[in-house]
């Protein structure tokens, strides 16, 4: 069994940046941290602390890790103990729903030295404003990567390509073997939405292995962009939230717009988009399902350069994207190195030890 669920809460995406932060400060936890502070204060350090030494003591956790960098943590939830812990800065800035009741603001801003990072002004708001470029012109490739992504699906849609009965009946088929013994409940269970892979500088990141690694029953779908999946998939959701069961809704990384997995946890079920850049490797109790099946390849003969001419472009303009994101994080760990010096970190530990004894006595209770 996974200890440790990875997945992303928000996403560098065709709609800039794109967040759902709001499911994890929602008034629904025992006690939601939310820490404050510029870059290099130690945020991200602060909840992986906490995060080993909750998992030493043998609890599950979700960590929840940054687009801008897959390899920093953007927040935590112990989901035994109904904690979180999360980066409220920007460009996902969270505000709590119950002050000082339920959420708890943690502000690492004052255990730095305001003198000194007066005399870092002009470098820090040079670096600052180097950022924001940055990601405005990565955003700018995203968006056009996503409507070459439209237009690759609208040749497929537009010339008939597609046997949109084939996969309403495959999807039916899927409702049928997942959920037919499935009882519908009087009071629906909550959805959370959220992402399973990002768009970041390391490259697109896939967590879908992971998030799906303990659910027993999986529909794996595969096929290339503008086959249908998003069309079994979505049916697939609607039939769930009609039965009143929890689901965990994970967004496209490109368009959040669009659902690429749904898991239904209680009944240990997933539907998946398993195709790259999320790819899932198939286990001999999957069901797979190729949605090539239900492409007329005939109609599509005569647009096949048009369609190759528009792959070229996404993937160009998706490259260019995630090499400014790139650029992007290399302004902020500049940033970071500006404000890292001036850190009074003892205070942070002890402050850190002082969240650590707090959850503790909640474990407690």
């Amino acid at each position: 069994m996974e200890q440790v669920r990875k997945m992303f809460l928000g996403g560098n995406t065709g709609y800039g940046f794109y967040s759902f932060y709001e499911q994890v400060v929602n008034g629904e936890q025992a006690a939601t941290y939310i820490l404050k502070g510029g870059p290099g204060t130690g945020k991200s350090y602060f909840m992986r602390w906490i995060a080993e030494r909750m998992l030493a003591l043998g609890y599950g956790l979700e960590e929840f890790y940054c687009s801008s960098d897959s390899n920093s943590l953007d927040g935590l939830h112990i989901p035994a103990l109904g904690v979180a812990l999360i980066d409220g800065t920007a460009p996902h800035m969270v505000d709590p729903k119950h002050p000082g009741a339920v959420e708890f603001i943690i502000n690492l801003g004052d255990y730095w030295d305001e003198s000194g990072l007066r005399r870092q002004g002009s470098a820090i708001q040079a670096a600052v404003a180097r950022k924001g470029f940055l990601f405005r012109r990565a955003y700018g490739y995203l968006h056009l990567a996503r409507s070459l992504n439209d237009e690759i699906e609208a040749h497929m849609r537009e010339l008939g390509a597609l046997d949109y009965v084939g996969l309403n009946r495959a999807a039916d088929g899927i409702i049928e073997e997942l959920l037919g013994n499935a009882p519908s409940r009087d009071i629906p269970a909550r959805e959370r939405h959220l992402f399973a892979s990002a768009i970041t500088p390391q490259g697109i990141v896939n967590h879908l292995p992971n998030i799906t690694s303990n659910i027993q029953r999986r529909v794996l779908l595969k096929g290339e962009p503008g086959t249908g999946r998003t069309t079994i998939v979505q049916k697939v959701y609607q039939a769930v939230r009609q039965k009143g069961y929890g689901v965990e809704v994970y967004h496209c990384a490109l368009d959040p717009q669009r659902i690429d997995h749904v898991l239904i946890p209680v009944l240990g079920i997933a539907i998946c988009n398993a195709s790259e850049p999320h790819s899932c490797p198939a286990r001999l109790s999957d069901i797979v399902i190729d949605t090539a099946h239900y492409v007329d390849s005939h109609k599509l003969n005569p647009y096949v350069d048009d369609i190759r001419r528009l792959q070229d472009m996404y993937q160009r303009a998706l490259d260019t994207a995630i090499e400014l994101i790139g650029r992007a994080k290399e302004a902020h760990d500049y940033l970071e190195s500006l404000y890292v010096p001036f850190m009074d970190f003892e205070q942070v530990t002890k402050r850190q030890e002082q969240v650590l004894q707090q959850i503790l006595t909640l474990a407690e209770r």
